[in-house]
């Protein structure tokens, strides 16, 4: 009996249990019934409407402010310095002197070859009086020979006297064929010193250094006594009659550049454009053309000589096109561009390909005008989806 009423006390207990366990459940639910639904009251967000308009598209790069031209002025010869006549800062005309090289050497040999002239023309002159002379003499001992040959063949003379004769023809004119050539050397040296003394005249036109334009001296790399040497840069003469903006365009790019489109760019918080005067026919070793925008006095002002500045370029402009804030663009899971349309209270998810686009604006096929695009969200681009609905935030 005592375990029979053990077992039955133990069942009550359990059946107590089970009813205490189903009576939590119970309230359970009610509680949870009365709760809100999480997402069924409307997603907060903001829109707009899509809108016909203009887009250029724009391409970013950073461009240096240079001179028209810069010239790094050195020397055609190795000399030492021996004055410089101008320092950094210095405005110059073109054709100015720069420095001045020491030529005394140049001098020297010019002196030299001169004398060599004057003493090759000496030369020819007395040469020039003993071919006339040995032409006298072959001319006269031509006839003799001739007379004496006739008279041999006669029988009136000894042949012996025709030959001697004969011999003697042939003395004056062996003298006189090398009298002859000896002229014909001298004028050829004459001809070979006067190359050369014109060359060294050259030369020494080389140790006046001169401004290749007008404009400033913007640097000064050398000081009288230092050794000049072809290549070495003795000084920077810029012309700044008028600035360019110099930049390089990525290989990418090149499909989107050409030469007249439109740049912009910001100076002192004022917008200027400008057109692309001028790229590079080849790229350089960074795989990149270079690009150039020359600029006129107004577009220039404010600028200065190495200043950094962004520039953008224009490829094109698309007009009549649906223009959208970028804000409104998502990208799904294939990389594809999407925008959220609003349709009586509710998103609708549409596709839509981006033609162009700038920092803060696209333009874009796949939507109408007027339609209402989703900008933003409260709660991010991830608690919205299709037929989600919605309160647009006025």
């Amino acid at each position: 009996m005592k375990k029979l009423a053990k077992r039955f006390v133990i069942l009550i207990i359990v059946i107590a249990l089970i009813l205490v366990g189903v009576l939590l459940v119970k309230r359970k639910q009610h509680r949870l019934a009365k709760a809100p639904v999480y997402g069924v009251k409307p997603v907060p967000v903001w829109v707009t409407k899509a809108k016909i308009g203009n887009l250029s598209s724009r391409i970013d790069y950073l461009a240096v402010v240079e001179p028209i031209q810069s010239a790094n002025v050195s020397a055609r010869l190795t000399a030492t310095i021996e004055k410089i006549l101008h320092d950094e800062g210095d405005k110059v005309q073109a054709n100015e002197l720069l420095i001045v090289l020491d030529s005394r050497e140049i001098k020297y040999e010019i002196a030299s070859v001169q004398a060599s002239i004057a003493k090759a023309y000496a030369d020819l002159a007395a040469n020039q009086a003993v071919v006339k002379s040995l032409k006298d003499s072959v001319a006269y001992w031509k006839r003799e020979a001739k007379r004496d040959k006739t008279l041999a063949d006669k029988g009136d003379i000894p042949a012996s006297r025709a030959e001697a004769t004969a011999d003697k023809f042939n003395e004056f004119k062996g003298r006189y064929d090398s009298a002859v050539n000896n002229s014909k050397a001298l004028e050829h040296l004459i001809v070979s010193l006067r190359k050369k003394q014109d060359q060294l005249k050259t030369k020494l036109s080389y140790c006046k250094i001169l401004s290749p334009y007008t404009g400033i001296v913007t640097r000064r790399l050398v000081d009288p006594g230092d050794l000049a040497v072809p290549g070495k840069t003795l000084m920077i003469v810029e012309d700044r009659s008028q600035l360019k903006l110099g930049f390089d365009i990525p290989q990418r790019d090149l499909s989107k550049i050409k030469e007249g489109l439109t740049v912009t760019f910001v100076v002192n918080g004022q917008k200027r454009t400008a057109k692309l005067s001028h790229l590079y026919p080849s790229l350089n070793n960074a795989r990149m053309v270079h690009a150039e925008v020359f600029l006129a006095d107004a577009q220039s002002a404010g600028l200065s000589c190495g200043q950094y500045i962004s520039i953008s370029v224009l490829p094109n402009e698309l007009k009549n096109v649906i223009i959208l804030p970028a804000s409104s663009i998502i990208e799904g899971v294939d990389k594809s561009k999407y925008v959220f349309t609003i349709q009586n209270d509710k998103l609708t998810p549409r596709k839509v390909r981006i033609l162009a686009s700038t920092e803060r604006t696209v333009a874009v096929e796949g939507i109408k005008a007027n339609e209402q695009v989703v900008t933003n969200t409260f709660l991010g681009w991830a608690v919205l989806s299709s037929g989600k609905k919605v309160e647009i935030v006025k």
